[in-house]
């Protein structure tokens, strides 16, 4: 077994299709085939079954390509340890959909070493995606965001992963409206002043409607610039959002109340493998993250 069979198996774990992965290989599919089949004789048991929809790890094949993911992970890094392929300045991050992370992040950047290499990759994503990107090398480090009562599941996952789960701080969502809304006169509103209007949820997949006769108005969407121009533009919407800075708010003509009602809280944490050897860059954003 070698580091280009371990390849060709990601590759089918991936497309979840022999015949996909061997178009992206450059190699016939007998080939994948023979190299698929002859690994499992290697091993002793089978790391893909057939579906309808194509194939999928059985399993042992789901603990056999984590391995598999870690060597190429490990093997990629020694290879990058000679002077001519320095991966000091890779730098691969999971983080949530957030204003204020999103600024850390930029601190970050400017502070640390700004004149010297950087290869980024910034993956915004829900917690449990972040765990998983993790898992399977998308990324080195994930800063995740959850609900405070969700604690103990995330803390389990990331221990089910073998990851490092440090808490961060702490942050309360509150309503976020146009200048033009009534409510923004308001020095403090509640849960109640906010029924009946439209409200824009952070969420990328679509949710029928659970109550009857539809009475309650919403928008999904994921995109910061979408929302903040829906806000901007339907006096009658608002948004549970993280506290927003001021020159934003002012930009899009916008307000952020105190509700009292308690908003729902969030915790931000940092995750990591650390058996895995990150670059430089990686291990000074921990310590920067530490520092601040």
């Amino acid at each position: 077994m070698n580091i280009q069979q371990l390849e060709y198996l990601i590759e089918i774990e991936r497309t979840r299709s022999i015949s996909q992965a061997a178009a992206n290989l450059y190699m016939g599919q007998p080939n994948l085939s023979r190299v698929l089949r002859d690994t499992e004789e290697r091993v002793g048991f089978a790391i893909f079954e057939r579906t309808r929809k194509g194939v999928r790890p059985t399993e042992q094949g789901v603990v056999f390509l984590q391995h598999a993911r870690n060597i190429l992970r490990e093997a990629e890094f020694m290879e990058n340890l000679g002077t001519n392929r320095s991966q000091s300045s890779r730098f691969r991050l999971a983080l949530p959909r957030s204003y204020l992370i999103l600024e850390q992040v930029k601190r970050f950047l400017n502070e640390y070493a700004p004149a010297m290499p950087l290869d980024a990759i910034l993956r915004e994503c829900h917690p449990r995606q972040a765990l998983e990107l993790l898992d399977s090398g998308g990324a080195e480090v994930a800063v995740i965001r959850y609900a405070t009562q969700y604690q103990d599941y995330f803390s389990e996952q990331a221990a089910a992963r073998k990851l490092t789960l440090k808490l961060l701080d702490q942050v309360r969502y509150l309503p976020v409206l146009s200048q033009n809304n009534p409510l923004a006169q308001a020095e403090r509103i509640s849960s109640s002043d906010l029924e009946g209007l439209t409200e824009i949820l952070h969420r990328d997949v679509f949710y029928s409607e659970s109550k009857a006769g539809g009475a309650e108005r919403k928008i999904y969407a994921v995109d910061r610039m979408a929302q903040l121009q829906l806000l901007q533009g339907l006096p009658d919407a608002y948004l549970r959002s993280e506290p927003l800075p001021d020159a934003l708010l002012k930009k899009y003509q916008l307000v952020q109340k105190e509700c009292t009602d308690s908003g729902t809280l969030y915790q931000n944490a940092v995750a990591f493998k650390p058996q895995c050897a990150m670059s430089e860059t990686e291990k000074a954003f921990l310590q920067w993250l530490s520092a601040h």
